[in-house]
């Protein structure tokens, strides 16, 4: 299958109070990026991978790439001023024959190959698709601080990534957007606005976003733990 991987890494993450992305912070021996790149350059159904990095660092992201990039052509492009112009950027930088691109936040270290393959194979089937997990949580809609209304957990999910979809459709929906100044918070909010269907597969893995100093925190212990286990 022809699918670019375009891994976004062009944030700052200054959330978690660090002078240095947190794409770059160490995840046990290694840095946060390179588990997706790792995960990715693994997998069968993609062909090329691009990241994005913020400008300052793209010696830094490339010599990463580099080293944990296996076996696949690679690209590393610089971001824009927010997450729609980067992953734009990468886009353009992607190859001309790939049909189709897989975009993955690299704050997003856990990703498997396993899963990688099979939202891939379904958005070829399905013209684009996206890995969600199911909201457990009883979700409050809250205007001014006061419970407005429950909204029904069942219709619910929470998007991850990569987000899967043919690339003519991603690009025509970045023009639609650009021109409606549309900002959306995710590929399939910007397929959704174009009027593109994106389906949803419902993963059960560990693929939770590092933001904050919990999370990565978090990570870590997880790290820890799979390695005790013969897991990692």
């Amino acid at each position: 299958m022809s699918v670019s991987a375009i891994i976004a890494a062009g944030g700052s993450g200054t959330r978690l109070g660090y002078e240095e992305p947190k794409q770059f912070l160490d995840l046990n021996g290694k840095p946060i990026i390179a588990w997706s790149i790792e995960a990715f350059s693994r997998s069968s159904e993609i062909g090329e991978i691009v990241v994005v990095a913020p400008l300052e660092h793209l010696d830094r992201a490339k010599g990463y790439v580099e080293r944990y990039c296996h076996s696949k052509p690679w690209k590393v492009v610089p971001g824009g001023g927010t997450r729609q112009e980067s992953v734009k950027n990468g886009l353009v930088a992607s190859s001309e024959s790939m049909e189709f691109v897989a975009v993955h936040d690299a704050a997003r270290p856990f990703i498997t190959t396993d899963e990688i393959d099979a939202i891939c194979i379904m958005a070829a089937k399905l013209g684009a698709a996206i890995l969600a997990k199911k909201v457990d949580d009883t979700i409050k809609e809250v205007q001014d601080g006061i419970v407005a209304k429950t909204l029904d957990r069942s219709r619910l999910m929470a998007a991850l990534t990569p987000q899967v979809c043919r690339k003519r459709d991603l690009l025509d929906a970045y023009e639609k957007a650009q021109e409606d100044g549309f900002v959306g918070t995710d590929e399939a909010s910007l397929l959704e606005y174009a009027g593109i269907s994106v389906v949803v597969q419902v993963s059960s893995s560990i693929n939770f976003k590092i933001t904050t100093e919990a999370d990565l925190k978090m990570a870590r212990a997880l790290v820890n733990y799979l390695e005790s286990e013969g897991m990692s």
